[in-house]
């Protein structure tokens, strides 16, 4: 008996092979995958080796120009972020945090890192120095700067516990949206999409939050995983309502494709989530820059 003797075989055990993962054609919408610790170049290559193995067709990180008021790095850091993103267009793409408590810098950031520049889209960080909610009025201009520019719009959202009496959301960070703020930025704006990150960070709150609200996508990533999630919300939503994150590397894609898996769910439907649904809101601003993206 040798080692090959005791080779992992993931067939062998009901999982998918790598083969199969890259059938899937996974777009991971949330990739944590920079910081000021190194060179993205570093980075990319570091976290890649674990992209590939589990097949990513492309990942999306959140986190490009870092927050408006606390850059990811110096001006050297960003410019070689922008130039990776140029690179590795075909594999990468960024979306850049804005802050709704500087609507005007917000926006100035949008069209130097989304219009000019190599980005799809905005994020909504878990809170802000001016402690203000996507709800807020502040929003609307950079909503609608950013539908005219078709940038996808992912929101963080979380549902902590507490206050007086104790109930979800009443313990957030300063700034930090619920999906009920989601729901009601998404009332405004009725043809603009909006992705709620985390569910709330309670599923089953979460998604019962949002499903009046159509225009309104519900993003998994990195909230506790729990077999049945992933089939409350096709039921409440249908399956053209979620898109799948990745949340590496501090989460584990094992855990985040598992919930997927898990569900009681035809082929079709598991690759709209592991990617289809994502790329569908994103082909327009793939058109507009003039890249080929098949859907």
């Amino acid at each position: 008996m040798n080692s090959r003797d005791f080779a992992f075989d993931p067939a062998y055990y009901g999982l998918p092979t790598r083969e199969d993962l890259v059938a899937y054609r996974i777009w991971d919408s949330h990739f944590h995958g920079f910081n000021a610790t190194a060179t993205p170049m570093a980075q990319y290559r570091a976290n890649n080796l674990y992209v590939e193995r589990m097949g990513i067709e492309r990942s999306i990180t959140l986190e490009a120009g870092g927050t408006l008021r606390q850059p990811l790095a110096p001006a050297a850091h960003d410019a070689e972020m922008r130039l990776l993103l140029e690179q590795e267009r075909n594999r990468l793409s960024g979306i850049t945090p804005i802050d709704p408590g500087f609507p005007d810098e917000s926006c100035a950031k949008m069209r130097e890192w989304i219009e000019r520049g190599p980005c799809i889209g905005i994020k909504y960080v878990g809170g802000n120095q001016r402690g203000i909610v996507c709800s807020h009025p502040n929003n609307d201009p950079i909503i609608r700067y950013a539908a005219e520019l078709d940038a996808t719009i992912y929101i963080h959202t979380w549902l902590k516990v507490g206050g007086t009496p104790r109930l979800p959301g009443r313990d957030n960070n300063p700034g930090e949206s619920t999906p009920m703020d989601v729901v009601a930025l998404a009332r405004r704006f009725p043809q603009v999409t909006f992705i709620c990150g985390h569910t709330g960070g309670d599923w089953e709150l979460g998604v019962r939050v949002v499903r009046p609200q159509r225009n309104v996508l519900l993003e998994f990533a990195g909230s506790d995983p729990h077999s049945g999630a992933v089939d409350l919300a096709v039921r409440e939503l249908g399956v053209d309502r979620i898109v799948w994150g990745g949340h590496g590397p501090s989460r584990s894609y094992a855990t985040e494709i598992g919930k997927v898996l898990d569900a009681d769910l035809s082929r079709a439907d598991r690759m709209k989530i592991f990617g289809g649904n994502f790329r569908r809101l994103a082909a327009p601003i793939f058109r507009r820059k003039g890249w080929p993206i098949e859907i």
